[in-house]
């Protein structure tokens, strides 16, 4: 079973999204939270990004040239120079900070296939009443020309972030980010993000 999470925003109150995403009967389903239908549905290029000589994304804009799902997917215009490492990043506030139903967090992200290899994805949720920043202790590899799955793992003890989560880390998100990454690749174009999902 899939819901969209952005549908359900734009046709029920969030207070009737929030009793979907805990309930018990719904905890094993996969959610798709963030589609990209029409609207980059508050997923930004944040402004201390926008300043920093180290990020590269220049605009993030709905697409319909290479969904992963559905019609459309987000499509970030990103200029990395190459010789150091930058990276290209987006985010966006979340409407129900708990996820304790739920156990993994996916995202797909397509490179072209005129894109070099060496480029890198990683998910980065900030977290908690002190927003924390926390992101995955390693980087994705591109392949592309292909759509790649980052997924990550919430739960207490998880490896998949650079300390080891409790209970608390997955029932207080309060952002999600994506970022492109590159060490020394040099490359000019598109990425594609979508089809970012919740399951148990």
């Amino acid at each position: 079973m899939r819901t969209s999470w952005s549908r359900m925003l734009g046709q029920e109150a969030v207070v009737l999204l929030g009793a979907v995403l805990l309930a018990p009967a719904l905890s094993a389903a996969e959610i798709v939270i963030y589609g990209f239908e029409g609207t980059p549905e508050g997923w930004t290029i944040p402004e201390w990004a926008r300043s920093s000589s180290d990020y590269v994304a220049q605009d993030a804009v709905v697409s319909q040239a290479q969904p992963s799902e559905g019609q459309c997917a987000l499509e970030v215009s990103a200029a990395f120079p190459g010789g150091r490492w930058t990276g290209a990043y987006v985010e966006r506030q979340v409407e129900v900070t708990d996820w304790g139903p739920f156990g993994t967090l996916s995202v797909d992200i397509f490179l072209p296939a005129e894109a070099p290899e060496g480029l890198a994805g990683r998910i980065i949720l900030t977290v908690g009443d002190q927003w924390q920043w926390t992101e995955m202790n390693r980087s994705v590899p591109l392949t592309p020309g292909a759509w790649t799955t980052l997924s990550v793992n919430l739960k207490p003890g998880s490896m998949d972030w650079k300390f080891f989560p409790d209970e608390a880390f997955r029932k207080s998100v309060r952002k999600i980010g994506i970022r492109v990454e590159s060490n020394s690749t040099p490359y000019q174009g598109p990425v594609f993000f979508d089809n970012i999902r919740l399951a148990e």
